[in-house]
């Protein structure tokens, strides 16, 4: 028998190793201090129960996420440092490892550690009384560690592969490391304890993997010249390792988001008087013990943000959560609930830094703090020989969890939709994404601008989040009523481990704005949903906005005309090339004009450069947002950004036709943040008018469904004028509702039928696309392997099309 230190489980270029034992004990107390941070309350309860017969339960989780290496005992991997190996092991594995030697410029002849480690874990489970599902589902697992679960046949490959294993001999020296681990952690010999009692579930066994791999990735930030180097005494170091550990995870800022006792809305929020959908969410949530799905739908400027929040502190209070994930449409919305959570932290007895997360967060970020962000930077983790063997993603793919992904780790994060809806796609480490969400309040906004593709995915997820018991609050302008059912019906599914189209069909929604509760009672399959149909603020009480037609060569005139005597106009494009085409017709426009009578003139779209996007929005926001200076006149114009990203307020708005929830969506930006006496005025532009149908400009199909858009001009054609909020679920659900709510137009018929056809197929194509990536049901008899398998990558969170 080798000495137990001589085994190296990290070397990179330096000639001192890092014991694989050492590495095991770093991971091991990694994982025992990740554990209550982030695992959620249903993947710790799955993880205790399964393990409770054997003593400390998370002293168990803990020594398994320490065996993720097993594998690394073996001629395949000593191999790949054979001067470390020969002289460390001697005459011992000399044989075996220089049979295994590498040849330059040829493909892998060896097999990858994790492989190797799911071969020993599964030969000492069952050797230890585990039954074949435990074993089975425990050493894939952790064999698993690089991000993919391995198939049934790699595994029974690397089995047969006595020479990488090393056979009888190797397995005999893994089995001593093991022991010398569980006695090093204070835990018995494993082969006394009554393994046969250990029944690992679904939502267990995704914690255990994504445990595994964050533990991995923290334990491997140790420095090269800190390695132990092979001369270590075991005693002093496994005593060290919980100080060490400590330290590591304390350089993340993890801590868990720690609520007030009063989470009521005016202790949160001392300075808002609350609106009346803040009062019924608070009385809905008060008293919640069981998580559930909050869905609010109200209007624009009804404090929606808010209500998220002041659940998200119920939930995390009454249920011991970690914090919240707060999802949003696009990196400009991102930014500005980023903004607006931090000062909502600040304030908090406990304040807590929240983590921006989108593809631009970084320069966001720099832009607003330089000096604060850049010391930030030097603590990021730098996690370093994770894949010594070339198996999984590599130190800067394990990086990337600590710097650009690190706000879905962290307690509390802001960014996009896309980095929640990647849960729900096959993919690489797609258990940790899951694990991460499993201790957090999910927020998603905007849900009703989701495309059929990003619906599916959302589906999904929500299964699979009911499944881990997440509570989850979507917020929404409106929903029509068949997809507020469908959303309802996920979750619950996931609750209650049925099939979507086997729970029953939710309550039909009273008016609107409304708030929805749905939760399931104990254990029972007993269902709890509450529908409340709550009023508005003021500002939104009885809100009248005239309609007009306005052709494309009218517009410049026409707005110039509206905001003559003074006034803020705003112009909302479908596309990019009218936004560029209009602003240049203004400047002419404007030229003309006696120089104290011009306008302010200014565009976005969401395709500029991040710094100049930055320096528009900033703008925007001091003109036009809350408490903002406007100026005597000015015209913005730009794409669906005014539309979802940026809290603004205009006085007149031109509009490109869009679908009917859009249009409400760009109404709530006129006279949002304070009620004038005139009744705001919409002109619909971007669309015309034939015998057979509508036509709209060039390229607008490429943005939206010809249906979509045919059924809402149908609706507003003849319309005068729109009343919020009492109409606003009406329209909605008669333009997306699959029952025909919508009479068609004399003369429109074949169009309208051709368009429906061409809808639908569409749809079903979306849904297709969507169904290829994500992930199987949630379901406890399934294997493991196909959360992984046939990765699509996890950045398929958008069709191309996202039309709607």
């Amino acid at each position: 028998m080798p000495d137990l230190r001589a085994f190296w489980g990290k070397a990179g270029k330096s000639n001192t190793p890092h014991p694989l034992l050492c590495h095991a004990l770093d991971t091991a107390a990694v994982a025992e201090l990740l554990y209550p941070l982030m695992l959620g309350p249903r993947c710790r309860e799955e993880l205790e129960a399964a393990f409770k017969g054997l003593g400390d339960p998370v002293a168990w989780v803990a020594v398994l996420c320490g065996l993720h290496d097993l594998g690394k005992c073996s001629p395949a991997f000593q191999g790949l440092r054979a001067d470390l190996a020969l002289d460390l092991l001697g005459d011992h594995a000399a044989e075996d490892i220089r049979r295994l030697s590498r040849f330059k410029d040829v493909g892998r002849t060896d097999t990858p550690h994790g492989l190797l480690t799911a071969v020993h874990m599964d030969r000492l489970l069952k050797r230890w009384g585990a039954s074949w599902e435990a074993a089975h589902a425990i050493a894939w697992v952790l064999g698993g560690h690089h991000g993919t679960i391995p198939y049934d046949d790699e595994v029974r490959e690397a089995r047969a592969a006595v020479g990488h294993h090393g056979g009888q001999k190797w397995a005999d020296w893994c089995d001593a490391l093991v022991d010398e681990l569980c006695r090093l952690r204070g835990l018995p010999n494993p082969a006394s304890l009554p393994w046969n009692e250990v029944r690992l579930g679904l939502v267990g066994s995704i914690g255990l993997a994504g445990l595994t791999s964050v533990s991995d990735w923290i334990a491997s930030a140790r420095c090269e010249d800190k390695y132990a180097g092979a001369g270590v005494d075991l005693e002093s170091y496994a005593a060290e390792t919980k100080k060490v550990a400590q330290d590591a995870v304390d350089r993340r800022e993890w801590s868990p988001w720690k609520p007030p006792a009063d989470t009521r809305f005016q202790t949160l929020f001392p300075d808002v008087e609350p609106r009346p959908v803040q009062v019924a969410v608070e009385k809905v949530t008060s008293g919640k013990s069981r998580p559930g799905l909050l869905i609010v739908e109200a209007p624009t400027g009804e404090g929606k943000t808010k209500v998220a929040l002041q659940a998200a502190a119920t939930f995390v209070r009454q249920l011991g959560l970690a914090g919240f994930y707060f999802g949003l449409p696009t990196r400009a919305t991102a930014n500005q609930i980023f903004t607006e959570s931090a000062e909502f932290l600040a304030g908090q007895p406990d304040p807590l830094r929240v983590r921006l997360l989108h593809g631009a967060a970084d320069e966001y970020l720099v832009g607003q703090e330089p000096k604060a962000e850049e010391e930030r930077r030097k603590k990021d983790l730098q996690p370093c020989n994770v894949d010594s063997d070339g198996e999984g993603d590599g130190d800067a793919a394990a990086r990337e969890w600590f710097t650009l992904k690190r706000a879905l780790l962290a307690s509390v994060g802001v960014g996009t939709w896309d980095q929640a809806l990647m849960a729900a796609i096959r993919a690489p480490h797609v258990f940790v994404r899951m694990a991460a969400l499993s201790n957090k309040v999910v927020i998603l906004d905007e849900v009703h601008a989701y495309d059929r593709y990003m619906s599916t995915l959302l589906d999904r997820l929500l299964w699979w989040l009911g499944r881990f018991e997440v509570p989850v609050i979507l917020l929404s302008a409106t929903l029509p009523e068949h997809r507020r059912s469908k959303l309802v019906q996920c979750w619950r599914a996931g609750a209650l481990r049925l099939r979507p189209e086997q729970v029953s069909t939710p309550l039909t929604a009273p008016g609107y704005p409304r708030v929805t509760w749905a939760d399931r009672e104990g254990d029972e399959v007993t269902l709890v949903e509450e529908l409340v149909e709550v009023g508005v603020s003021e500002l939104n009480a009885n809100r009248v906005v005239r309609l007009i037609r306005l052709g494309d060569d009218d517009v410049v005139s026409w707005v110039l005309e509206q905001i003559d005597a003074g006034g803020c106009a705003a112009i909302i494009h479908n596309l990019k090339s009218r936004v560029h085409e209009t602003y240049e017709k203004l400047e002419k426009a404007v030229e003309q004009l006696p120089e104290d009578e011009r306008p302010e003139l200014i565009w976005i779209t969401g395709e500029m450069e991040t710094a100049d996007r930055q320096k528009v929005e900033k703008r925007l926001r001091e003109a036009f947002g809350k408490n903002g200076t406007r100026p005597k006149r000015a015209v913005v114009v730009g794409t669906q950004v005014l539309e979802q990203s940026l809290d603004l307020d205009f006085d007149v708005m031109v509009s490109d036709l869009a679908p009917v929830d859009s249009m409400v969506q760009r109404m709530g930006r006129l006279h949002r943040h304070r009620k004038r006496e005139e009744t705001p005025v919409l002109a619909i532009t971007g669309v015309g008018e034939k015998a057979a149908g509508p036509t709209f400009p060039p390229y607008t199909l490429s943005v939206y469904l010809r249906s979509t858009l045919t059924r809402t001009w149908a609706l507003l054609r003849e319309r005068s004028e729109i009343r919020s909020p009492d109409e606003v679920a009406e329209l909605v659900d008669a333009v997306y509702d699959p029952k025909d709510l919508i009479v068609c137009p004399e003369g429109w018929e074949e169009a309208w039928q051709d368009n429906e056809d061409r809808r639908n197929l569409a749809l079903e194509g979306m849904e297709y696309k969507a169904r290829i990536v994500y992930l199987p049901q949630p379901s406890d008899d399934q294997s493991l392997r196909r959360l992984t398998e046939r990765s699509k990558g996890a950045r398929h969170t958008r069709s191309r099309s996202g039309k709607r």
